[in-house]
């Protein structure tokens, strides 16, 4: 029973080392070469050719014979192709090219990271690994309000994501701050920062306090992603939640 459990553990394993890889390899398969990335050309038999190169901001490489070749933009077999092509061209009887990543470029984590910036690309990546690469939240974000910035967006559109979303390389992943809302009878109305720790007594004087027509005993708010429904606020030192909408309602004189 033991050697049937034991070979069962490894066909798991084994099941799960394929889909990763292939799904790594899906990356590569499908990927578009962008500036920062660093890639092997090898062509079989002619050591000379071999080479390993970073791409510039021109997207070009200079290669033997061909002179400029633009890679920025082409997948890995695209430039396989041109290669086989231009070195058929006279130089060569059926040349075997290959050409692989040898390094992506860097994504990026912005917004309310603990530690924001570059960071190393692998295959597989996705938000959450990402994030947590950058130190994981900080203790003003909203984590339902993460967005991405695909590196081929000419446009840079931000797309609401989840945390299961797919990262590539160059893509911009941008966390965004938490904020709450105090509306009704207060001096300022509107839309301020959140903090970790914030009470409705701090949040409303952040409003400009209470008018005068105010009722302290009409303090209601409406949690994040729950409608109209509101509640009474029973407690001004409770701490209040990420997008939390308070209304002081106005008293009967």
């Amino acid at each position: 029973m033991r050697k049937v459990l034991n070979h069962l553990l490894v066909a798991c394993m084994a099941s799960v080392l394929w889909v990763a890889a292939a799904s790594a390899g899906d990356v590569v398969d499908e990927y578009e070469l962008g500036s920062g990335d660093k890639i092997k050309i090898h062509v079989f038999g002619e050591p000379e050719l071999d080479m390993e190169v970073q791409l510039g901001s021109s997207g070009d490489i200079r290669y033997p014979f061909l002179g400029r070749v633009h890679a920025v933009g082409k997948k890995l077999s695209e430039l396989e192709n041109i290669l086989v092509k231009g070195l058929a061209d006279g130089y060569l009887i059926n040349p075997q090219v290959r050409v692989s990543m040898e390094e992506f470029r860097s994504f990026f984590v912005n917004g309310e990271v603990k530690k924001p910036g570059a960071y190393p690309y692998k295959p597989g990546l996705n938000a959450r690994k990402g994030i947590s690469l950058a130190g994981g939240f900080n203790e003003d974000a909203d984590k339902n309000k993460i967005f991405l910035i695909h590196a081929k967006d000419k446009d840079k559109h931000e797309e609401k994501i989840k945390l299961e979303t797919r990262v590539l390389p160059g893509d911009i992943i941008t966390v965004k701050r938490s904020f709450f809302f105090v509306n009704g009878e207060v001096e300022q109305p509107g839309k301020y920062a959140y903090h970790a720790g914030m009470t409705y007594r701090k949040a409303i004087a952040m409003g400009g306090g209470m008018k005068e027509r105010a009722d302290e005993d009409k303090i209601y708010v409406i949690h994040d992603g729950q409608g109209e429904n509101m509640h009474h606020v029973d407690n001004m030192d409770t701490e209040i939640q990420s997008g939390d909408v308070i209304i002081i309602k106005q008293g009967l004189f």
